[in-house]
């Protein structure tokens, strides 16, 4: 019934549940969003005003819903996302890329991600996916004719529970060439592969079709151009990361820090994140509990945490230079 719920007041209008009015188109225009866009962005950076105001916000009212939403949005965009931050005085860039952003058209994550590892900023999959595609089947979006091809989508047996994407991918990209052009005639702009053996083995579903891919991608790229469909999914990865993340991370001193670096644990890995927070060591203050939560990210795969944990620290060092406390020293990865 939550998730029924969730979906109609979704529909019922272009802006988020979690973020103000002004902080959601700030978000879009970070995040390079338009009417017309596809799935070819890169480079999506915010400004340092931007992330001021939502550190300040918080600073002030921490127990407000609009501003800790707003603190989890800037771990979305900077540490899950990995987009850049432009603007005077800004400290030293942990990732040591002056605050660029790392994305490209197959890395990081981007507003209208559907060719390349899922769909959306959270790069949505499985549970979440099939959330997100009878939305789109139960909108304006998709004619009445088309909507049980989408639908259908959501019926397959998967290898797990939901609609599994590297499922629907390949098969749209391991037996032939996939359309250049959706179901409308429209051109798709995005990135076409490769793919390899490897991949096509590891995820190919013989109750899934080249057509599967085309619908999907035809009606999943229709509905991220759609104000309500991008506020629809910031909504839900802060229902179901950011929200559990604020729940279970003990209050006191370096709470927010521990919370910006767990929620981007959780993305990847949330029963991960629930055992980190249940032993946070709060006594050990912000330094402490940063470095408790890459640890933990460590011990679960070493060699993704070595690659991620500069970027997911991004956050971290900007809520405290604007909240004018000090560079928090030592933090590493091993």
């Amino acid at each position: 019934m939550r998730f029924k719920v969730f979906r109609e007041e979704a529909m019922s209008g272009s802006c988020s549940r979690y973020l103000s009015d002004e902080n959601f188109e700030a978000y879009l225009v970070g995040g390079r969003w338009s009417e017309t866009a596809d799935d070819n962005l890169a480079d999506e950076t915010i400004s340092a005003d931007f992330v001021r105001d939502l550190v300040e916000t918080y600073n002030r009212a921490p127990e407000v819903h609009e501003a800790a939403s707003g603190l989890g949005s800037l771990a979305l965009m900077l540490g899950v996302a990995e987009w850049g931050v432009k603007g005077d005085g800004l400290p030293d860039d942990p990732a040591r890329k002056s605050w660029r952003s790392d994305t490209g058209e197959d890395s990081g994550k981007h507003l209208m991600s559907y060719a390349v590892g899922g769909v959306g900023i959270s790069h949505a999959d499985v549970g979440d996916l099939e959330e997100f595609v009878e939305w789109i089947a139960a909108s304006r979006i998709v004619p009445d004719d088309r909507k049980s091809a989408l639908l259908r989508l959501a019926k397959v047996a998967y290898r797990k529970e939901g609609i599994l994407y590297d499922e629907l991918r390949a098969a749209g990209l391991c037996d032939q060439a996939p359309a250049d052009h959706d179901l409308l005639g429209e051109p798709f702009q995005h990135l076409r592969g490769p793919v390899g053996t490897r991949y096509c083995k590891d995820y190919e579903n013989g109750a899934l079709k080249p057509d599967d891919w085309l619908t999907f991608r035809t009606w999943v790229r229709a509905a991220l151009r759609t104000r309500e469909a991008q506020a629809y999914l910031l909504d839900l990865w802060m229902r179901d990361y950011w929200q559990p993340t604020l729940a279970q991370v003990p209050a006191g001193e370096g709470a927010a820090e521990e919370m910006l670096i767990n929620v981007r644990i959780r993305n990847s890995a949330p029963s991960v994140a629930k055992k980190a927070a249940r032993s946070s060591p709060v006594e050990a203050g912000a330094a402490g509990r940063v470095q408790h939560q890459i640890d933990a990210y460590a011990h679960w795969k070493l060699k993704t945490a070595r690659r991620r944990w500069e970027i997911m620290m991004r956050p971290v060092v900007l809520y405290r230079h604007f909240s004018g406390l000090d560079p928090l020293k030592g933090i590493h990865c091993d």
